[in-house]
């Protein structure tokens, strides 16, 4: 099996350049994201944005940045690992499926409707031979460079696997596109890359998903997400993460949006050890709209810090978000949600709320959420945060109707989220998830 040494460095990246067959313009861009790597300082608790999130305790040196999958490509899921295929088989129709098994893709499929309307959707990698173009033109370039940050950095010098989504001109996309990347060996670093471009008038739901098993090792999901969507472009785009509680999970995910676009993008947080996701949308055309939707559920003694930005650059632009974040045990969740609004973003109109419930006394949550306002004639622009225990008015009203308390308090957290869950395409992956939540609360779900 094909794997580099353990630690990061110019030669591992070097190799697995070669061991990928890279054209030399892919191998350049490594090795400049591995200089920027290099000349940035490592997060500490002395950064604004990383003041409340520890990293220390994460081994680098001791992780693998690349490990073959132990199963060849395959064309159909019944041929993939046992404990993966139940999470892929939702029941319903899809318009294409990409599966990446540790640091490589083992199955892919795309309808043959999708196809003949043009559709691109495969690996990245295999973008970079049969699309080098376009690949060349929007690969950690405009929207998410490696300057974004020290793992950005790396993520452009060890990536591996991943997906590449493009849509042409007016195209709608019928059913979703998924992706799911299974991380299921301890003492692994995965970079995947899911790299989406939506010409002007097109259409797209995309959901992708986070998996790996209870692991007996620390394990790094360091993924990224690009987004481009040109003119009138609608995507929707949906994102889960069930990661085991040894993976520290580090990823950021940036969308463009040009004149009178639309993105509707929900973040679902449930694993992992520790988490820290920028989620950033950038209105750089007139009349752009983004909606960003979350939810967190966090217990025992995980952590999730979410940082979320919403960019008015051009005039008339509309942005909401709206996350809604449960924690119990030990568990902490930390919001950074900015809204920057540029001297050109006129007539903007956004809005950002988090709500926080506190399960168990232990638990922590803070939300802080600044507002950054240079133009002087805007629609709105407001911010607004709650952090509160279940009501015990509402439990004892359910109570008293003969549920037990954990009945009520699922009932309550249910009725939390629900508003949000509902919203995802895939019935399948809407009762997985709420049968995540009832493992969480320490109850079977019907």
């Amino acid at each position: 099996m094909k794997q580099t040494a353990k630690g990061f460095s110019r030669q591992t990246v070097e190799e697995l350049s070669s061991l990928c067959d890279e054209p030399a313009w892919l191998r350049q861009r490594r090795l400049e994201a591995w200089r920027v790597y290099e000349a940035t300082p490592m997060p500490t608790l002395q950064d604004e944005d990383w003041r409340r999130t520890d990293i220390s305790a994460l081994a680098l040196d001791q992780l693998l940045p690349f490990a073959e999958a132990p199963c060849a490509q395959v064309d159909s899921i019944a041929h993939l690992p046992q404990d993966l295929r139940p999470l892929l088989d939702v029941g319903q129709p899809e318009g294409g499926l990409l599966v990446q098994h540790d640091s490589q893709v083992v199955h892919l499929s795309l309808a043959e409707e999708a196809a003949r309307q043009g559709v691109i959707f495969t690996s990245l990698q295999g973008a970079v031979r049969e699309q080098p173009d376009l690949v060349q033109r929007y690969f950690m370039t405009r929207c998410l460079s490696p300057e974004h940050g020290k793992f950005a950095a790396l993520h452009g010098a060890l990536w591996s696997g991943g997906a590449f989504v493009y849509v042409p001109q007016g195209v709608e996309v019928a059913l979703p596109l998924r992706v799911c990347q299974w991380l299921a060996r301890p003492g692994l670093a995965v970079f995947p890359h899911t790299l989406i471009v939506l010409e002007e008038g097109s259409k797209l739901t995309f959901i992708a998903e986070q998996f790996s098993p209870e692991l007996d090792g620390q394990a790094l999901s360091c993924a990224a997400t690009e987004v481009y969507l040109q003119a009138g472009a609608q995507l929707r785009h949906i994102s889960v993460q069930q990661l085991g509680q040894q993976v520290y999970n580090l990823g950021a995910q940036r969308h463009l949006l040009e004149e009178d676009s639309r993105l509707d993008s929900l973040i679902i947080g449930l694993g992992g050890k520790l988490t820290k996701l920028f989620v950033e949308s950038v209105l750089e055309g007139a009349g752009a709209n983004a909606q960003m939707r979350g939810v967190v559920f966090g217990g025992d003694d995980q952590h999730f810090d979410h940082q979320t930005l919403q960019e008015h650059i051009a005039p008339d632009c509309t942005s909401d978000l709206l996350f809604k974040v449960a924690v119990k045990d030990r568990a902490m969740s930390v919001h950074l949600g900015i809204v920057r609004v540029h001297r050109g973003g006129r007539g903007t109109d956004a809005g950002q709320t988090v709500r926080n419930l506190i399960l168990s006394q232990g638990a922590k949550a803070h939300p802080i959420l600044p507002l950054e306002i240079e133009a002087s004639d805007i629609r709105r622009c407001s911010h607004a945060a709650t952090v509160g225990q279940v009501d015990e008015n509402q439990l004892f009203y359910l109570m008293s109707r003969g549920l037990s308390r954990q009945d009520a308090e699922r009932l309550i957290v249910d009725g939390f989220f629900e508003p949000v869950l509902e919203t995802i395409p895939q019935l399948s992956v809407q009762h997985r998830l709420r049968q995540a939540v009832g493992e969480k609360l320490g109850l079977a779900t019907p």
